[in-house]
């Protein structure tokens, strides 16, 4: 998992590796633990990115 500073950052993240051709397999969302979005890499393993929900 990628841990990112906040759910802008999240968003970026997901605009880049969308662009660079990942498949994307959840789409950013709210979720209870915090902004996040679910990638895969070429060889099929999942990568999460997020940015913990504040305190």
């Amino acid at each position: 998992a990628f841990a990112l500073a906040d759910a802008d950052a999240v968003r970026a993240r997901h605009a880049d590796w969308a662009r660079r051709g990942l498949a994307i397999i959840q789409t950013p969302i709210e979720l209870d633990f915090g902004h996040t979005f679910v990638a895969l890499d070429p060889d099929g393993h999942r990568l999460r990115v997020f940015a913990p929900k504040a305190a």
